[in-house]
């Protein structure tokens, strides 16, 4: 009886494989920051200050871009067998989770508003106005989680056992029974 590449990897190995391929998904997707769509100047002055706006918006722009290949995976591949298949989605997971809430700091940093994490929203406050976003990063951790829980429940085959193949005792044709 064979098992699947992705029974052979322990739990332990298989986080860090996908904490291998978040970093590699980031440096991948991270030049692309810079072709991110802006309506508005990329310098733009309130009251006097200066806001660079090409930071935030090229990081939000990668995080998307992750996210699309988490939901286009997950949709494709959810459910596979295969190491490297998982490893896209959980991969891709880590890196939208990392780049969501870096780009919500860097928020805090350009502009210093109040923000309020509570669950599965951000809460924003700025100059007398407040806004309600959902916090997707929330929402793939969970999924993170179930998907590494799913894993780590799953029955492995005893150590040793898997070179060895069942004596197959059914009756042959031909012979004695």
């Amino acid at each position: 009886m064979t098992s699947a590449p992705w029974d052979n990897v322990s739990t332990k190995t298989y986080i860090l494989y996908s904490i291998g391929g978040a970093i590699a998904l980031i440096l991948l997707t991270f030049p692309l920051a810079g072709v991110a769509p802006l309506d508005e100047p990329k310098v733009y002055a309130s009251d006097g200050v200066y806001y660079n706006l090409g930071v935030p918006v090229g990081i939000s722009f990668i995080a998307f871009i992750n996210l699309l290949i988490f939901i286009i995976s997950s949709i494709l591949f959810w459910g596979s067998r295969g190491l490297l298949k998982n490893l896209i989605i959980d991969s891709s997971a880590l890196a939208f989770i990392f780049l969501n809430y870096l780009n919500y700091y860097v928020i805090w940093l350009v502009w210093h508003p109040q923000i309020t994490i509570l669950p599965f929203v951000f809460l924003i406050k700025y100059n007398n106005a407040s806004a309600i976003q959902i916090d997707f990063g929330q929402l793939i951790l969970i999924a993170y989680i179930y998907r590494m829980i799913k894993r780590w429940r799953r029955p492995r085959p005893l150590s040793g056992l898997e070179s060895v193949k069942p004596v197959d005792e059914s009756p042959q044709p031909g012979g004695v029974q």
